[in-house]
Order: structure tokens, then sequence, then C-alpha cells
């Protein structure tokens, strides 16, 4: 029986074959590979030696491959990755998207707009004087040229074009600097080849697009604009002239110019209206109408509506002259001066032919004519009756005593005081009664002819129906002053005869209370005086009444009751009544 063997044998016994006890790494390794390829069982010493199920303490990697060591089959240069989880996989994935995509080449026509995007079109200064096309075509050329291939001349062509407009730029510079420190001395004209406006325009022949050299001028246009103006104010002709002048030196036919010397012309010719109408009221206050020739007073107005056809100081004098020659017209029809009231009213024509008082004056002397000859003859008719009754009263006294001898037959009035005044107030009633028989029909002329020389005389009723035509205007022009002045001198005795119980009194007060003429208006009181007389007959009171009934004056409205009022008057033969009725559809 084979004895066991030591520890130290067991080297020796492992491999046989081997003729050391040293095994070299190829060895080892076409060992390890040999025991997967070969069907055949292994050496049992050494796998005793080599124990595979056992994993390595520590994986000593010296050189070449150990793939085999891991007992995993090698797939090229992958081989060494195999280990990767998926999760190291899926993050190496999204890296190389990122990077692809950060570095794939980018389209010509996008970085083209870019480009184009950051351009100023503007030239300012330091920069070209490209026009909008030359620049188009100036970035086209780059955009083609993005390959970077440019010829020798072309780059030495565009140098040259930085050099001078780096030139110019500094030229332009040079030369704002320059201006503005003319336009701080006040050189914005002068002196000649040495003023702002000058260096400007030096500007602009390099470059006629800069902006700054047109604001610069535009400033100078400006503050002459501005002088020319104080001066105006100033009223001094000589410094808006010179303006004029520099504005013109500045740019011919500016706006500034045109408007400066627009204002200029207006401005003389408002001094040349204001002195017309200086003339004008002089020549009014010291009465020269119209004459002497060109030197009136309407002749200054005319002169200054031909330079402003709106003034209105100079249309309210010729309307002045005008008035006042109606004035004269009416105080000659006032006076029984027809022909002179005439010849103002011929002047008037000429001066306002439109003038609104020419037909009312007219109307004045067509009326005043008529009337004054019914008074004149209604006057000498009176006296006629005064003779006649002289000489019939001088009879009587004579008795039965005849003589042949007229020429010593007296003329002397034998009647006493009482007999003369009572003929007198016969023959005031009558003019009376035809007076107002005439202003109840509506005949005011014959009624101011009859009534105005009884009203001269003082007789109240005459008074109040001569005052009521001059307020209500019917024969006279329509004056409430007028009316009011009459009244006032009627109304002491108007009241009495109404507290006596006179009918016409007490109508005519409360006439005077409704309309509020003289007294202060009060319905109820003329209510009051028209019920009084109108109740005891008196027609034109019932008229009257009726219509405070009919409008619902100191009364409450009442058609039925005014109906009643006005057919009790026009029985009576009232006319005003009777008009009424027909009116309110009542026959």
């Amino acid at each position: 029986m084979a004895q066991k063997p030591t520890s130290n044998d067991n080297a020796s016994a492992a491999s046989p074959d081997s003729k050391t006890s040293t095994r070299s790494r190829s060895e080892i390794e076409s060992a390890l590979s040999g025991s997967h390829q070969s069907k055949r069982k292994p050496n049992s010493a050494l796998s005793k030696a080599l124990d595979l199920n056992e994993p390595p303490r520590r994986q000593q990697v010296i050189g070449g491959d150990l793939t085999g060591v891991t007992n995993r089959p090698r797939f090229g240069i992958f081989s060494r990755y195999s280990n990767l989880s998926i999760v190291n996989w899926v993050v190496c994935a999204i890296i190389l998207l990122i990077l692809a995509a950060f570095f794939w080449p980018q389209d010509n026509v996008s970085t083209q707009e870019v480009a184009s995007q950051n351009v100023n079109l503007t030239p300012q200064l330091g920069e070209t004087d490209l026009s909008v096309d030359e620049q188009s075509e100036f970035l086209e050329s780059e955009s083609n040229s993005s390959s970077l291939s440019f010829s020798r001349n072309d780059d030495l062509q565009r140098a040259r074009g930085y050099r001078e407009q780096e030139r110019r730029d500094l030229e332009i510079r040079t030369l704002l600097d320059k201006a503005e420190s003319q336009i701080g001395e006040g050189k914005y004209t002068q002196p000649s080849g040495e003023n702002a406006t000058e260096t400007y325009k030096s500007i602009l022949k390099i470059s006629p697009q800069n902006i700054q050299a047109k604001q610069g001028l535009d400033f100078i246009e400006s503050h002459f604009l501005e002088s020319g103006y104080t001066a105006l104010a100033q009223n001094n002709k000589a410094v808006v002239e010179s303006t004029l002048q520099k504005l013109l030196i500045v740019e011919q036919g500016s706006d500034e110019y045109s408007e400066l010397n627009t204002a200029y012309e207006n401005w003389k010719i408002e001094r040349r209206v204001l002195i017309l109408l200086d003339n004008a009221e002089t020549a009014f206050n010291e009465g020269a109408l119209i004459l002497p020739a060109k030197a009136n007073a309407l002749y200054f107005y005319q002169q200054a509506l031909l330079l402003d056809k709106n003034n209105t100081k100079a249309l309210d004098g010729v309307q002045k002259v005008a008035d006042s020659y109606i004035q004269q017209a009416n105080d000659a029809v006032l006076s029984g001066q027809y022909q002179a009231a005439a010849a103002h009213l011929a002047t008037v024509s000429i001066i306002d032919p439109e003038h609104t008082s020419i037909a009312l004056v007219e109307a004045m002397i067509a009326r005043a004519k008529p009337l004054a000859e019914k008074a004149l003859a209604a006057q000498r008719q009176i006296e006629e009756l005064n003779r006649q009754r002289l000489e019939e009263a001088s009879k009587d006294s004579l008795g039965d005593q005849q003589t042949n001898d007229l020429s010593t037959t007296t003329t002397s009035d034998t009647r006493t005081p009482k007999q003369q005044t009572s003929e007198q107030e016969t023959f005031d009633r009558q003019y009376l009664k035809q007076g107002l028989d005439a202003y109840y029909k509506n005949d005011f002329e014959t009624a101011s002819a009859l009534l105005q020389p009884l009203a001269d005389k003082g007789i109240a009723r005459a008074q109040f129906r001569i005052a009521y035509m001059h307020f209500l205007g019917r024969g006279f022009e329509r004056s409430k002053s007028t009316a009011e002045n009459i009244i006032q001198t009627a109304l002491p005795a108007i009241q009495k005869f109404a507290d006596d119980g006179l009918l016409w009194a007490q109508s005519d007060l409360g006439s005077l209370y409704e309309d509020g003429l003289v007294l202060t208006r009060n319905y109820s009181r003329a209510v009051y005086w028209y019920r009084s007389a109108a109740e005891k007959g008196y027609p034109r009171a019932q008229t009257n009444l009726g219509t405070m009934y009919a409008r619902g004056r100191g009364v409450a409205t009442s058609r039925r009751s005014a109906i009643e009022w006005f057919q009790r008057a026009a029985k009576q033969g009232d006319p005003a009544a009777q008009r009424n009725l027909e009116t309110l559809g009542v026959n």
C-alpha cells in the first residue's frame, strides 16, 4: 500500500509532467482552458491545487486577457465592459445624444438671419454711409462668403473702406464739437464762415443723413422762431424782419420762416386796424360821422373792415353811426319834421341798407303824417266850434238889439267860467268816446289822434289808453318805460275814481294789477276790481274777468265761467268778447 504523501510532496504530485515545481502563467491558463474545452476528467492533483469553485481572494492582473478567470465568453473589445449594468448603458446613451445634438452642423440660413437682426441700418456717427439697398447687398455678400473664401483683393478693399470711414467719422466728430461751441457763443449765422449753421451744413455734405447735424439746424430755426414771436409781442418790427432774414440763411422756405412771416403780416394788419379804430372813435366823439370826406368815423370803420372783415369793434362802429342817424330820424318824426326824418333814413340806408330800424322809422313817418293831419283837423274843428259858440253867446247877450254896423259888434266871450268848463267837458267827452271806440275797434291811428290831445290835457282815462298803446306797441313803438311814465301821472286819479265807484276806473285799475304796470302784479286784486265793475254791467270788465277764468289767473280755471262773462259782454257789443267766443267755438 502506497504511503500518503506529505505536504511537501503535493506540489510535485500535482503535475507529474512538469519538469519543475513552479508553473508558468501560460500553463495555468492552458490548463484552465483545457479544463473547459476537454471532456476529460481533470487531473485530481491539479484540481486539488486549483480549486475553481472557490473565488479568488484578489485578482492580480499582470497583463494579458484574464477573461477565462471569470468563466465567461469574450466578445472582442466590449468584453471588458460586459460587467456594466443597464442603467449605466442608458446614461451613456443620453450623454452621447446630447453631444451629438450640440456638435451637429447648423444651417447657414439661420446664422445669416441672426446676423442680419443685429445690424443697425441707420447711419450713425462712426458708421458707414451705405444706403439700405447697399447694406442689404453687403449683408448678402457676407452671408454668401461664410466659407471664408475671401480673396486678397477684397480684404484690401474692405480695409481701405474702414480706414476711410474712420477718417470721415473723426472729421464729423470734430465738426460737431465745433458747431456746439459756436452755438454756445451765440454764433448761429454770423460771422460768415465761422457759425453753427455753416458748420452743420458742412457735416451734411460729408454725411447727408447725419441726424445730429439735422437736429442742430432744427434747433437754430426754433431759436429764431421763438425770438421772432418775442419781438412781435414787444412790437419790435426791426427785430422781426432781421429774424426772418436769418431764417432764410438757415433754410430757404422752411416751415419756421413761413410761420413767422405769416404772423408778422397779421401783426401789421392788426396794428393798422388799431390805428384806424382809434381815429374812428375820435371822429365819432367829435361828431364827424360821415363828413369830412376820408376823415370821418364811418370812413375809418369801413377801412378797418377792409383789412379785417370780421372785426367786432369796426362792425359795432358802423352800427353805432347808423343808430345815431336812426335816432335823429326818430326825433324828427316826433317833432313833425318829416322831410328831415326822410333825409336821415336815406343816410342810414347808405350806411347799413339792412338796418332793422329803417322799416320801423319809415312806418312811423307814414303813420305820423296822417295822424298829424287828423290831429290838426281835430284841433281846427275844436277851434271852429269854439268860435261858433262865442258868436252865438255874443248874439244872445245883445238880446233884441240889432245893429247894421258889424264893425261895432263885440266878439268878447260873455259866458261864465262855469259855462265854459261845462262846454269844454262836453267836447272832451265826445272826443274821448270817439277815441275809445276807435281803440276797441283796433283803429289805433284814429284813437291816438283823438286821445293824445286829451291825455296832454291830463284826462286820466285818455292817459290810460295812450299808455297802453305804448305798452302794447299799438299806434306807437313798443315802450314799457314810456307807458309807465304816463301811468304814473294818471294813477292817482284812476285810484280815486275806482274808489268812488266809476266802473271804467275799476276796470282799468284791475288791468294795472294784472299786467304789473307800475303796480306790483297781483291777480287776486285784479279779479277783485274786474268783478266789481263786471257785476255792475261794465262790458270791458266782463271781458277781462272772463279772460281771468279762461287763464286761471286769481281764480280756478273755468271754461264755463269764462264763456258766461264773455257772453254778457258780447250782448253789449264788446268786440273783444265776441272774438273770444269765436276762439272758444261758441256761437
